[in-house]
């Protein structure tokens, strides 16, 4: 079973570490794409390498993105490919890292690209128990950058 999903809107979820073996159960579940947020290497044991999981998502039939950072350090460009995902694959996204923190951080920088408030995306982030308020302001900026 894979780790729970976590809504943050109506097309993204996020998820704490993915497996090869949870690819078919996220497509089934309806979602078309997964994000990779965390690098290869970072814990000694239980991580899967980014090839194995890429590998197994197509498998399944799923767009798999890689965009791998390590603590709140999301790149414009990573913004611009998150929300270039959004805007190109219609349906749901689903976009983890080791407890989902890094990919909730990445999809609210891009909702505020794409033109939600700060205000709007704190209140998602803290219906799906993130608080982001610590980073709204990365955020923010990550936005900014994105979207010049």
């Amino acid at each position: 079973m894979s780790p729970p999903l976590l809504p943050l809107d109506d097309r993204v979820a996020v998820a704490s570490q993915l497996q090869p073996g949870d690819m078919a159960e996220i497509a089934a579940a309806g979602y078309v794409a997964v994000v990779n947020n965390r690098p290869d290497g970072e814990a000694m044991f239980g991580q899967p390498r980014t090839a194995e999981l890429r590998k197994a998502a197509e498998a399944a039939g799923l767009v798999f993105l890689d965009l791998p950072f390590s603590g709140p350090r999301a790149s414009p460009d990573q913004v611009r490919a998150f929300a270039d995902l959004l805007a190109a694959q219609p349906g749901r996204v689903v976009a983890f890292c080791k407890s989902g923190m890094r990919s909730a951080l990445l999809w609210g920088a891009a909702s505020i690209a794409a033109g939600r408030s700060l205000d709007e995306v704190l209140a998602m982030a803290m219906r799906a128990g993130q608080n982001f308020d610590p980073v709204g302001e990365t955020m923010v900026a990550l936005a900014r950058s994105a979207r010049a």
